[in-house]
């Protein structure tokens, strides 16, 4: 074991005795279906979903489901979780048979992913809505070298005999792992994730409209935390003196939670620069929060992020645009905007960049944008636009919210009329082929009436798609959830997700919109929140587990 992996070990059973020490219990009322043996080290491994996108390029492609094309049909519930006083929020995250999930509320699961049953809990400070990271501080090893019993020779056997040696029982001894996620309040924390105690915990922004809302993107012993806001909101108060917020991305030690750097794509501290019509401050430069995940590029040691755009008038040049930054010390090495000054928002990018290879080894960045557009970058020539293409079909506005997702060839890309201008409650999903933006199919969201009534009843897709070998899931603000066939879209599964269940740990739940983070795929299991309607739609507390014939 090398020296900085010695170090970070130590440091990290420091951390876990002293946090063992000061841990309280939970003021919140504690789960009723708690396993019956405790949480054993888990280790990370191929068949998991780890984080956003799975992977640290951002593909939201599980190359090995464990469930084939055919078999989604056949998809059923396997089992319902509820949320405890919780709107849903967050993404399932599955690792070593183990799942992780945050709530509005600031609890934090961790379950068994193949029962549901509840292994601990913790309750932030703040609501969460992140997916989940899990790292290890240390590489698994080996309980022993390995060894090699030879049978005995029987009476009468030559020396020269040739026997079977069979391999001796190998335990593998699990590194200490933590849970990573942030919360609404700007903080970022780490767990123990096999006990649920708090290792550490860092305040990242210290504004008080300050939120994370991407997920944070562990590479190496860095923990990647982008920062956005709720100041937007605000702003809408005349009496507001907006704007002072600015959007960041951070680099933080996985094992101590210090702040290595901090970069904002808009520089410039803010400052007053006029008065509003309620006579008071106009304040800025502000704006350019980033919202999702940030995405590596280990080739060229870099971080791709999305920005949001400028809340005041004085322009900026890496707002409404995607960064590339330097892995090492933060530095801007490009910007690529794509401004709107037309349509206020439309410019915005609120999704995860996505690094994909193309069978002649060429790499580029694919990036959604809210006015529905999707850019091709090239990563080795400054964010070069490869291609560009319009996803809506004409007449049909539709913009691009939490993200696409992409196997080897094609690009799936939902679509949610709730961001684009004007707006309306429409959406479908398209699939781009990845090296042309040839729009190869597009089929429309189907438009049942909703289980809640008329009101506020959407059939946008805002929400992230997930892409397994042939079928491509996407969640609507409807309630259902569908898959698509990768070859010619057309709908193989739909699952009504907004209506009661009942769940495995007593609590009564009910589903509703489908929103934010999209489906998770692990050994044959479709999990999925439904309930997040933050803007527009219909609130749930639950969580759903399928298999194919519920099994």
């Amino acid at each position: 074991m090398r020296a900085g992996t010695k170090a970070r070990s130590a440091a990290l059973a420091a951390l876990v005795l002293a946090a063992a020490a000061q841990a309280e219990p939970s003021a919140a009322g504690p789960e009723k279906n708690i396993c019956a043996d405790a949480a054993s080290p888990l280790a990370l491994g191929s068949a998991q979903w780890n984080g956003w996108g799975r992977d640290v390029e951002n593909t939201r492609y599980q190359p090995e489901p464990a469930i084939r094309a055919t078999d989604v049909p056949k998809l059923a519930l396997k089992w319902a979780f509820g949320f405890q006083g919780s709107a849903v929020a967050g993404q399932p995250t599955v690792v070593d048979g183990r799942l992780f999930v945050a709530s509005s509320t600031g609890r934090v699961y961790s379950l068994d992913s193949k029962t549901g049953c509840t292994y601990w809990t913790f309750d932030a400070s703040a609501g969460t809505r992140t997916a989940i990271s899990i790292g290890e501080f240390a590489p698994s090893r080996s309980a022993a070298a390995p060894k090699y019993a030879a049978p005995r020779r029987k009476h009468g056997d030559s020396k020269k005999s040739k026997h079977k040696y069979t391999l001796a029982h190998l335990d593998i001894l699990k590194a200490p792992s933590a849970a990573f996620f942030g919360d609404d309040s700007g903080a970022v924390y780490a767990l123990d994730a096999q006990r649920g105690i708090l290792l550490w915990k860092t305040q990242v922004d210290s504004h008080p409209l300050a939120r994370i809302v991407g997920a944070p993107t562990l590479y190496h012993n860095r923990l990647f935390v982008v920062v956005s806001s709720n100041e937007q909101s605000a702003a809408s108060d005349s009496t507001y003196a907006c704007c002072t917020f600015r959007g960041s991305i951070a680099a933080l030690d996985m094992t101590t939670g210090h702040l290595l750097w901090k970069t904002y794509p808009i520089a410039e501290e803010p400052r007053s620069y006029g008065t509003n019509a309620a006579g008071g401050p106009e304040l800025g430069p502000a704006g350019g929060a980033v919202t999702a995940a940030p995405t590596i590029d280990s080739k060229r040691n870099m971080i791709y992020v999305g920005t949001g755009g400028s809340l005041t008038e004085i322009g900026q040049r890496q707002t409404d645009a995607v960064l590339a930054l330097d892995l090492i010390d933060g530095q801007v090495r490009w910007a690529k905007q794509f401004a709107r000054p037309d349509k206020t928002g439309a410019a915005e990018f609120g999704s995860s960049p996505i690094l994909r290879t193309l069978a002649d080894g060429k790499q580029m960045l694919l990036a959604g944008q809210k006015s529905g557009v999707v850019y091709a970058l090239d990563p080795d020539h400054g964010g070069e636009v490869l291609w560009q293409t319009k996803v809506a079909e004409d007449g049909v506005p539709g913009g691009i919210e939490w993200g696409p997702a992409a196997d080897h060839s094609k690009l799936y890309v939902a679509l949610s009329g709730l961001v684009a201008e004007p707006d309306n409650t429409a959406g479908g999903i398209a699939a781009l082929d990845m090296k042309t933006g040839t729009k190869r199919w597009y089929t429309p969201s189907p438009s049942p009436a909703c289980s809640w009534g008329p009101g506020a009843c959407s059939h946008a897709q805002a929400q992230a798609v997930t892409v397994v070998p042939g079928v491509a899931f996407s969640g609507s603000m409807d309630g259902h959830l569908r898959a698509y066939s990768t070859i010619n879209g057309k709908v193989v599964w739909d699952y009504e997700t907004a209506k009661e269940f009942l769940t495995i740990n007593g609590i009564k739940a009910s589903g509703g919109s489908l929103d934010q983070g999209g489906a998770t795929i692990v050994n044959g299991v479709v999990y999925i929140n439904s309930g997040y309607a933050q803007r527009y739609g219909q609130p749930g507390n639950v969580l759903l587990a399928f298999s194919v014939d519920g099994k």
